[in-house]
Formats: structure tokens, C-alpha cells, sequence
């Protein structure tokens, strides 16, 4: 089993207002570009947490890629550093949003993440 947790800051990336109506709706699965066979594992575990916290904001499209090559930590872990664009539904259009985070995934699948730069 995954256990998933995050840095508060990436809930100023991630979150906004949301609508009443959206309560608990279905993720959106993200879409990564640049990403080698290798290094999918990694990004499919950053997808996924990414996809659970943006899902209570209604978003209508999540993309990433990678910023660099996934790297390897002293404890076994893997870090992306990856580039992320997410486009919210909200009343009268879409606010797009992104940020560039770091998203490490420990060796027993714990995934966390910290916003290095907003865009």
C-alpha cells in the first residue's frame, strides 16, 4: 500500500476555490511528456498524488514532464523534478495553474512533494 503525503506549501500550487458541485469527483490522469521507460515508475507514483490533490478543485487537464533526469537519494529514494501544468474548471472558464515541484518517492512508495517554483 502507498502512502501519500505533501508539503503544505504545494497546497498553494494545487488548491483554489472550488465549487459545492464538486465534491469528490473522479481524478484526472494526468499526462506526462518526456519520460523514459525507466524513469516511468517514479513519475506514475508523482502523477497519481498529484491527480488526488487536484481532484477536489475540478481539474480539467493535468500535464507534466520532467525538468531533469530522476535521481536516485542516499536512502534508496527517487526524486522528480518534474514540471506541472494543471487547468481548473471554475465558473466563467479555466484557471491555469503551474509550478515546478520536487516530488520524491521513498523506497517503501511514500510519495511527497514541495513546490520549488511557481509559473
Amino acid at each position: 500500500m502507498q502512502t501519500i503525503r505533501m508539503l503544505s506549501a504545494a497546497m498553494l500550487f494545487l488548491t483554489g476555490p472550488a465549487f459545492a458541485a464538486d465534491l469528490l469527483p473522479e481524478p484526472v490522469t494526468p499526462v506526462s511528456h518526456g519520460v523514459s521507460p525507466a524513469d516511468q515508475p517514479t513519475v506514475n507514483s508523482c502523477n497519481e498524488a498529484i491527480a488526488q490533490w487536484a481532484a477536489p478543485y475540478n481539474p480539467a487537464a493535468v500535464e507534466t514532464s520532467l525538468a531533469e533526469p530522476v535521481r536516485a537519494g542516499a536512502a534508496g529514494e527517487r526524486i522528480a523534478t518534474l514540471n506541472v501544468k494543471i487547468d481548473y474548471e471554475r465558473q466563467g472558464g479555466t484557471d491555469p495553474r503551474s509550478a515546478t515541484i520536487a516530488c520524491t518517492v521513498a523506497s517503501d512508495g511514500e510519495v511527497s512533494v514541495a513546490v520549488l517554483e511557481e509559473g
